[in-house]
């Protein structure tokens, strides 16, 4: 029951506000009927039922994401989900809360192909069947699956490249904090995972995954200004705990981050830099219980 307060406070509230410039569409009616379903998603008592109301949510997001002014909708409306939106493009993101503690995630990408011409990609999460995610590259139908809270988009990494932070609550012992990348092809097809995350005198990962204790927080923030991504070092409460997740937790005032240059994301350990207050991820420390109506 915890995991799922922390789901309905993350997509009933959200972790950024998104700002669309409204259009003359309107989507009032679909909106409901998926706010509806997507209630049925979170509050079932049954995984059946669940997964029932997610076909019929995802038939009527679909039906919604083909029309082309829902790129440029403001869907503030739309409640348990997630939606970003950078440059040619949007995210529709959101998750089933599993009765033995573990989520499914599920995902629309909305690619801008011309202003009038968009391609509506399902992303498949494979993330419970992969070995060795970060050093494996994933397709639409081969995803790891998360709820993204930040797309970053820097043409020094490439034109057709976009960064994506996001969070996964794994289960009942650990959450789990994630730096991907998505490249989008001139023909639109997409592929997850790339070579670029380097740590000095190691092999490159395609993605980077912050495992740590379900009670802890963890903060991994993009900082504008000087253009990195900034986290907290996570170590075990003790040496004999190396490798058991459910006790890692960050390190006191130790900070790291990745820096982007020459195309890659670069390493840099005991990062000389102090998070805002408002950079810090403190909404995960003390759930509060949401009330759907």
């Amino acid at each position: 029951m915890k995991k799922n307060k922390h789901i309905i406070l993350f997509l009933f509230i959200g972790l950024q506000t998104f700002i669309f410039a409204q259009t003359e569409a309107n989507f009032d009616k679909q909106i409901e009927k998926l706010n509806n379903y997507g209630k049925q998603i979170i509050t079932s008592e049954n995984d059946e039922g669940k997964y029932t109301a997610n076909e019929n949510y995802k038939t009527i997001l679909k039906e919604v994401l083909e029309k082309n002014a829902s790129f440029n909708y403001n869907f503030d409306s739309l409640k348990t989900i997630s939606i970003l939106k950078e440059n040619d493009l949007k995210i529709y993101n959101w998750a089933i809360p599993l009765t033995d503690g573990t989520f499914k995630y599920f995902a629309f990408l909305q690619i801008r192909k011309s202003e009038n011409e968009f391609n509506i990609i399902e992303l498949i999460d494979k993330s419970a069947t992969m070995k060795s995610p970060e050093y494996k590259m994933g397709t639409n139908k081969s995803w790891y699956g998360a709820l993204y809270y930040k797309i970053i988009y820097e043409e020094k990494l490439g034109e057709n490249y976009y960064t994506l932070l996001a969070l996964d609550f794994n289960n009942l012992l650990t959450n789990k904090k994630i730096i991907d990348v998505v490249n989008i092809s001139n023909s639109k097809a997409v592929k997850f995972g790339a070579p670029i995350f380097k740590m000095e005198g190691k092999r490159a990962k395609r993605r980077i995954i912050f495992e740590y204790a379900e009670n802890v927080v963890m903060s991994l923030k993009y900082h504008q200004k000087i253009k990195v991504i900034v986290f907290d070092r996570l170590v075990p409460a003790s040496s004999k705990l190396k490798g058991v997740y459910e006790y890692y937790g960050p390190a006191l005032e130790v900070l790291d981050a990745y820096s982007l240059d020459k195309g890659q994301w670069n390493l840099i350990e005991n990062i000389d830099i102090k998070l805002d207050p408002s950079l810090k991820d403190y909404i995960w420390k003390k759930p509060v219980e949401a009330i759907i109506k």
